[in-house]
């Protein structure tokens, strides 16, 4: 971390090996950083959703809580917090890419800047999505997947609405069944360093009777994992981009469930731009 970081370079085709281990190097390279974005959405949405909407703070450990503690805090993870923190981070690989060190001020005020578009395009995917679940199951996964880079095609290829969701179609199209294992690789990585940090407050909120603690554990945990998924997940996004711009054969797969070719010709991918 002594001495200038080198460029990142977008426009390479990462395997899986390589995804994992770019994002490693990424994270652990900025790591204040992301940790820093992380917290400044994770902590005040944590707070306010579940710790004073649902009570957390004052209310007893239920190590049997009901759907709505559930549901609620995974809904505005979807839709609020990964959202946020990816656009925050993206603005952060940008810069890196760019030659410039990643500023946590900047980055966090161009995801806020972007999150208003970033938003409508994921509550159009979660309704899809859902839709999807509530029908068969199936359909509703293949859409989640279809949908996986819609944060990505807002801020980088400035895509609004069903564009961005379009766009991200066209990205997954013809490697459906390889975004889904990077995605399962990648959030069974970080099912580690996640249970290292929420099991003991979990347990101290057990022993204690007091559930703030383990709302701690699961603010914690968020802002140590969420940064790496975002990372990952945007590497991967200008992977396919650079894969369906110059054509490079991406590893073989199957059709996923439910078809779905592409709606259209891939777009270019979108070049980081350079600041001042």
């Amino acid at each position: 971390m002594n001495g200038p970081a080198p460029r990142l370079d977008l426009s390479r085709p990462r395997d899986l090996g390589q995804l994992i281990s770019d994002g490693l190097a990424l994270y652990a390279r900025h790591v204040g950083v992301f940790v820093t974005i992380a917290a400044a959405v994770v902590i005040p949405v944590e707070v306010i959703v579940s710790g004073i909407g649902l009570g957390q703070i004052t209310a007893p450990y239920d190590e049997d809580p009901p759907l709505a503690a559930l549901v609620v805090p995974l809904a505005v993870e979807y839709l609020v917090t990964a959202p946020l923190i990816t656009g925050m981070t993206i603005h952060a690989l940008l810069r890196a890419a760019s030659g410039q060190q990643p500023g946590t001020r900047a980055s966090i005020a161009a995801g806020l800047e972007v999150f208003a578009p970033i938003f409508l395009a994921v509550i159009l995917a979660a309704i899809g999505i859902a839709a999807g679940l509530f029908l068969l199951v199936l359909p509703g996964v293949y859409l989640a997947i279809r949908w996986f880079f819609v944060a990505q095609a807002v801020v980088v290829d400035g895509r609004r609405g069903a564009e961005a969701l379009r766009r991200s179609g066209e990205l997954v199209s013809g490697a459906w069944w390889r975004v889904l294992g990077i995605a399962i690789v990648v959030n069974l990585i970080i099912l580690v360093p996640a249970a290292i940090i929420d099991l003991p407050l979990v347990l101290a909120a057990e022993a204690a009777d007091r559930q703030v603690f383990a709302l701690a554990g699961s603010i914690l945990s968020q802002m140590v994992t969420a940064p790496y998924l975002a990372i990952v997940s945007t590497l991967l996004f200008f992977d396919l981009s650079t894969r369906k711009a110059g054509r490079i054969p991406a590893p073989v797969s199957p059709p996923p469930p439910g078809g779905g070719g592409r709606s259209g010709p891939p777009d270019p991918p979108g070049l980081p731009p350079r600041e001042g």
